[in-house]
């Protein structure tokens, strides 16, 4: 009985195509023909970009913040004095921090600073900030910091409807038996003397107390993952931080639009990327050795298989290409084309389909037996592009999160995912 082909391989030719060679050998120009072609297929040069774009929701970005601001210590405010009515004192804390647009290449974070009484909010400050994150397209990450110094640069607001609202609140500390000496305008005027003063010269030390002994109040580094990258562009979408990534890769570039995949949860992470990639990457695994390269003429793995495989994605129907040349000995070239179908399980892992899967190119000379239908196409390279995916890592002032593919979508030019992020498992610390 002959081996049955390893589950999940790149090329699944055995059950596809049973095809025989006719002629002991080949022709030069066949032979010269079919290695020109490989030749060229290996040497093809890095396309221009980009090829990944990953959109991560504001409001994932600000959540992830809360944690650390738990921590931050409060500061006590005096309130004034008003006539013979002691008013008491405020608490003074970072409540959090949002992220939002800003010009390309920077990100916007508003720091919401909250006057507390007895745990209850009274009124808020804003500090906008604008942050430039450093991009390292080498090492295939993101880091934005904000910290101590950029908030020294900025000086906070109050919007009207807090100014009111603190005012009404020092109203109603007065006691009943006071008011008659207390009028309005006088809680009103004090409230403002007071608010104008919090914003203005009493605000540096304030800040300097709250931020003692925090070098950054946001540190986030975003890890792109295996990928050869030569670029990356940042971009402030209405509702998504972007990441534009150039990959050192032979792949078309993503079609114009935005990162996040049309009609995907906005709640989640969504990653588009050229299917050239997906294809890029296999062939670099196949390379490496980390997947099989050569296949026997019943399309099992073998490392003296006469058969070399490669990988291509050319937008368009049956966009996923699968090559294999026998270069020595009997020479032949075949090509493969489906459009492959995927579809995230429970479990997070990806379920590839190809209906469609025919033989489209023949040179050499051979003899199909039957038409050629593949089942299982490209599962290698999803897995390689899935990994890609859930390689994506967000590092948040110590806290690891990882990214899980939700849900998978294809499309004839590029792979579409829609990742969810979870706090990665502690390593067990280990008892003596």
């Amino acid at each position: 009985m002959r081996p049955r082909p390893a589950p999940g391989v790149l090329l699944v030719l055995a059950p596809l195509i049973p095809l025989l060679l006719t002629t002991p050998g080949c022709a030069s120009s066949v032979c010269s023909k079919v290695r020109a072609d490989r030749e060229a297929f290996t040497r093809r040069a890095a396309a221009p970009g980009p090829h990944l774009a990953l959109a991560v929701p504001y409001a994932t970005l600000s959540q992830s913040v809360q944690r650390s601001l738990a921590s931050l210590p409060q500061v006590r405010l005096p309130l004034p004095d008003l006539g013979p009515v002691d008013l008491g004192a405020l608490a003074v804390t970072i409540r959090s921090v949002a992220f939002r647009p800003a010009p390309a290449g920077s990100v916007g974070a508003r720091v919401s600073v909250a006057l507390l009484s007895q745990g209850k909010p009274v009124t808020a400050l804003e500090l906008d900030a604008v942050v430039a994150p450093r991009l390292d397209p080498a090492a295939g990450s993101v880091r934005l910091r904000l910290g101590a110094a950029d908030l020294r640069e900025v000086r906070p607001s109050l919007p009207p409807a807090e100014r009111k609202r603190f005012a009404e609140f020092l109203l109603s500390l007065v006691p009943g038996a006071a008011r008659a000496l207390v009028g309005r305008e006088q809680v009103e005027a004090l409230a403002e003397t007071f608010l104008r003063e919090l914003v203005g010269g009493r605000w540096p030390q304030i800040r300097d107390n709250l931020l003692q002994g925090t070098d950054d109040l946001v540190d986030l580094e975003i890890d792109l993952g295996d990928v050869p990258l030569t670029k990356i562009e940042l971009k402030s979408g209405a509702t998504d931080l972007e990441l534009w990534a150039h990959a050192a890769l032979p792949a078309e570039a993503l079609s114009p639009g935005t990162a996040r995949p049309p009609g995907s949860d906005a709640r989640l992470v969504g990653l588009r990327m050229s299917g050239g990639v997906a294809a890029a990457l296999a062939n670099r695994a196949m390379a490496s050795g980390q997947i099989p390269a050569r296949y026997n003429r019943d399309g099992a793995p073998d490392p003296r298989g006469e058969l070399l495989a490669g990988v291509d994605w050319r937008a368009g129907e049956r966009p996923l290409k699968v090559h294999a040349w026998s270069t020595e000995g009997t020479c032949a070239r075949l090509s493969f084309g489906g459009t492959p179908k995927a579809a995230a399980e429970r479990g997070g892992d990806l379920a590839v389909e190809v209906a469609d899967g025919t033989l489209e190119e023949v040179t050499g000379a051979l003899r199909v037996r039957a038409a050629v239908w593949f089942s299982g196409l490209g599962r290698q390279t999803f897995a390689l592009s899935e990994s890609v995916a859930g390689a994506i890592e967000f590092d948040m002032l110590g806290v690891d999160y990882r990214a899980r593919v939700v849900t998978a979508a294809v499309s004839r030019s590029e792979l579409e995912f829609s990742l969810a992020l979870a706090e990665a498992p502690r390593p067990a610390t280990s008892r003596r």
